[in-house]
């Protein structure tokens, strides 16, 4: 038997990332797999988005942290 992970967080400063696998089917017969991302600071999501592959999707939420002022 095989796990695979579905959602993955991780903390960057004051910053919370997470990764999350969702998958969309549009009645075809290969089901669509996408990564959805979230950069998250005390609960208010100030970036989100997604990507093909999960490692797209870490890279990308990584680099959506605000840089401080």
């Amino acid at each position: 038997m095989e796990w695979e992970a579905q959602r993955l967080c991780t903390e960057a400063g004051d910053y919370e990332l997470f990764v999350e696998k969702q998958k969309l089917d549009w009645e075809c017969d290969q089901p669509i797999d996408q990564w959805k991302w979230a950069v998250v600071i005390h609960g208010t999501i100030v970036a989100s988005g997604t990507a093909k592959d999960l490692e797209g999707a870490q890279r990308i939420a990584e680099a959506s942290i605000p840089q401080e002022a």
